[in-house]
């Protein structure tokens, strides 16, 4: 297929997208930084604290020498 100089061409990707899911309204109206404890606090929009109600450790199976029984450790210990 030839193509003329002012022919533009659609990219094939676009054709197999889907419409843009609905976004949810944040829970938050501001967000801090604190730097003495690395922590970014949530507020809404009277200034309280929002819980996000989400962590982010989890539990991997320690060691990989085969052994079956060894302690579940926290992926981010600082020990």
């Amino acid at each position: 297929m030839a193509m003329t100089p002012n022919q533009t061409v659609r990219p094939w990707g676009l054709s197999r997208m889907a419409p843009h899911c609905s976004v949810a309204p944040l829970e938050y109206a501001t967000v801090t930084f604190d730097p003495e404890t690395q922590l970014t606090h949530f507020h809404d929009a009277g200034g309280a604290i929002v819980d996000m109600q989400r962590g982010t450790v989890t539990t991997s199976q320690g060691g990989s020498d085969g052994s079956a029984n060894s302690p579940k450790v926290a992926d981010d210990s600082n020990d």
